[in-house]
């Protein structure tokens, strides 16, 4: 895993300000093995400047499913497609987007629809979802409307089942938004969607998972 990823397995000291239960703080819980989490690094190409991370962990059955699929394998567009379909059927997921650099609320909408878009073209969630996301996304988040996110802001999502908790935690401790919400196309929106074709994240995510010798993204 990336050294800028390694302190985000650490638990999340709570914020008094909203409370988040420590299972979702602390993913300790689910699996710990090179198959159980995968990482991520989005970066402006044209100016290599780092613009978020993304860690995820997956219990530890998804783990083994991850790791019976991948084991041995190269990264190829087949396999990433199988490890979409295996998120997909986690039971619990828990991810985490740590912001390296100030981002505009504009930006950070857009890229969340952008993944929504990616979830309904691999036909995740309807078309129809898209826009009821985009509304919710806009109301959950207008806090950053003046200011945008921060450069140590971060987001974090634990997916249950067909529940998804969203929280968001400023680089002082704060927590403006802590929501939950239990559907299974909002389920399949939320970390999934990280494995949707076409999603920025997806190759990067595969990749960091410990395949086949020399699998390595430049």
């Amino acid at each position: 895993m990336p050294e800028s990823l390694q302190a985000q397995d650490a638990p999340l000291a709570a914020s008094t300000a909203a409370p988040i239960p420590t299972e979702s703080l602390d993913p300790t819980h689910l699996g710990v093995g090179p198959w159980d989490r995968m990482s991520a690094l989005l970066e402006v190409t044209i100016f290599n400047i780092d613009v978020l991370t993304l860690a995820v962990r997956v219990d530890s059955a998804t783990g083994g499913a991850l790791r019976r699929t991948g084991e041995g394998r190269a990264y190829s567009d087949e396999l990433a497609d199988e490890v979409a379909a295996i998120a997909l059927d986690a039971e619990e997921m828990w991810a985490v987007q740590v912001f390296r650099r100030d981002v505009s609320f504009g930006r950070l909408i857009g890229g969340m629809v952008e993944s929504a878009e990616k979830a309904a073209e691999a036909g995740y969630v309807s078309s129809d979802y898209v826009h009821t996301f985009e509304d919710r996304a806009r109301s959950w988040f207008a806090f950053l409307e003046e200011e945008g996110a921060k450069e140590g802001d971060m987001i974090l999502f634990h997916v249950v089942g067909d529940s998804v908790r969203t929280a968001y935690r400023t680089v002082d401790g704060d927590v403006p938004l802590n929501e939950v919400g239990e559907s299974p196309e909002g389920r399949r929106a939320s970390i999934p969607s990280f494995f949707a074709p076409g999603s920025r994240f997806r190759e990067r995510l595969v990749r960091s998972l410990p395949l086949g010798s020399g699998d390595v993204l430049h």
